[in-house]
C-alpha cells in the first residue's frame, strides 16, 4: 500500500469519526449510515496499515478516542436511542480491536535512549 493510500485512509477515518460524532452531539440521533461509514473507515485503515509496524500519532489518537467520544454522546439521549448509541460505541471498539492494525511494538532495551 502506498503512503498516499495510507494517508487517505487516515483522513477518511478522521472525517467519518467527526461526521458521526458531530451528528450525535448536535442532537441528530443515531445515524446508521454514518456509523457504517465509520466502521468501514476503520476496516480500510486496518488493511492499509497492516504491514506497517507503527501508526502515526494522529491516527492512534483518533482510534483511542472513538469509544469515549461516542459513549459520552450517548448521555445526551434517553431510552432506546441512548442504548443504540452505547451499542454503537461498543461495536466500534470491537471493530477497532479486530481490524488488522499494527499491534507489535519495537523491543526497547533498558539502555535505549527512546525509553
Amino acid at each position: 500500500m502506498s503512503d498516499e493510500e495510507r494517508t487517505r485512509t487516515a483522513r477518511d477515518l478522521r472525517s467519518s469519526a467527526v461526521d458521526f460524532i458531530s451528528a450525535l452531539r448536535l442532537g441528530e440521533g443515531m445515524n446508521e449510515e454514518l456509523s457504517a461509514r465509520l466502521a468501514s473507515a476503520i476496516a480500510d485503515l486496518g488493511s492499509a496499515w497492516a504491514e506497517s509496524e507503527v501508526l502515526p500519532k494522529g491516527v492512534v489518537n483518533d482510534l483511542v478516542g472513538l469509544f469515549s467520544w461516542i459513549d459520552s454522546a450517548s448521555y445526551l439521549y434517553e431510552g432506546d436511542e441512548a442504548a443504540r448509541i452505547k451499542r454503537s460505541a461498543m461495536e466500534i471498539q470491537f471493530r477497532r480491536r479486530l481490524s488488522q492494525l499494527p499491534t507489535q511494538r519495537r523491543n526497547l532495551t533498558p539502555h535505549s535512549p527512546e525509553r
